[in-house]
């Protein structure tokens, strides 16, 4: 029976402690953070006149964030986007929907410019909530994002704040 009882305390201390590490790990209500998230687009262009065309995308791929940081690192992200080009400056605005590992989702709106063809994008986002434990969260943000030359892969480079109600 000593052994029975020795055997049950220690499961229930190897309980107590995944149950510790695990408290520990759960995201914090505010914080900063520097991500890249990388991409791989689909795009379709709808030419106008001889300066103006507009194209249509989605940009797919994973966000990765400095350090191994919890907040989003290594969620999935889709970014549905429209970009107006003309006189080959292009003003690009889109939504993201970043998902963890969880299956919980944080949404962004975003928009940038980009002064030149193939310059990057520079603009900023911000977080206006999500679901499971990104409900309501808020943050401003700023962004550059730009394709790999002659390839439809490219990343964006994210930095910024978040925060969850209390």
């Amino acid at each position: 029976m000593n052994q029975r009882a020795f055997q049950f305390v220690i499961a229930l201390a190897c309980v107590l402690i995944l149950a510790a590490t695990a408290d520990a790990q759960q995201l914090a209500k505010r914080g900063t953070y520097t991500s890249t998230f990388a991409w791989n687009s689909v795009t379709k262009v709808y030419e106008g006149d001889k300066d103006h065309i507009v194209v249509a995308g989605e940009y797919t791929g994973v966000n990765l964030t400095d350090g191994g940081q919890s907040f989003l690192h290594q969620a999935a992200v889709v970014c549905p986007a429209v970009a107006v080009v003309d006189k080959g400056v292009g003003s690009n605005q889109g939504h993201c929907i970043a998902t963890d590992r969880d299956g919980d989702k944080a949404f962004i709106v975003w928009q940038c410019r980009a002064p030149q063809p193939g310059a990057r994008c520079e603009g900023d986002f911000q977080w206006t909530g999500g679901t499971g434990k990104y409900i309501g969260l808020r943050g401003k943000n700023s962004f550059n994002a730009g394709p790999v030359p002659k390839t439809t892969t490219g990343y964006s480079v994210w930095k910024g704040e978040w925060q969850l109600p209390d």
